[in-house]
């Protein structure tokens, strides 16, 4: 392994802890919403993209279809989300936040606010702004690398 492969599987690692951090932070944040971090990605998800499918919410997070299908439809079941008509495709509707998906969202948000004050606090905005680029580029590498099919060479 190079001294970079060595760097990168370091990077990997801090991502897995992040995202795993960030998965407590907000199921400590929002216990007694009864909104899991899956739950608020996929209102996160209608409300920042509007109505869409759940084949469109699936692929925009790399995820499998049956795993968004019970996402909804447990947001559904709460009242969170509704479905509408899609012109496109009768057996696969439109999904959107219903005015108490939007409101219980709106909350999700503003209880998130605090939290990312003090960690903006901390960081300098020249790091942030390079993290986020650093992430992007590599969010855009991996779906190259499943693109392509080649993930055993």
């Amino acid at each position: 392994m190079t001294s970079n492969e060595k760097i990168l599987a370091d990077v990997f690692r801090e991502v897995r802890t992040c995202f795993n951090q960030l998965k407590t932070l907000a199921e400590q944040l929002h216990a007694d919403l009864h909104v899991n971090p899956s739950m608020r990605a996929v209102m996160e998800s209608l409300a920042s993209g509007g109505p869409r499918t759940v084949p469109e919410i699936a692929r925009s997070k790399r995820v499998s279809r049956q795993h968004i299908q019970t996402i909804v439809n447990s947001l559904q079941a709460a009242g969170l989300v509704g479905a509408g008509d899609n012109p496109a495709h009768r057996r696969s509707p439109h999904f959107l936040l219903t005015a108490e998906g939007r409101a219980l969202f709106a909350t999700i948000e503003a209880r998130e606010r605090e939290p990312l004050r003090r960690i903006s606090r901390s960081l300098p905005d020249g790091t942030l702004r390079h993290a986020a680029q650093v992430l992007r580029d590599l969010n855009r590498q991996i779906a190259q690398e499943i693109a392509t099919g080649d993930c055993h060479e």
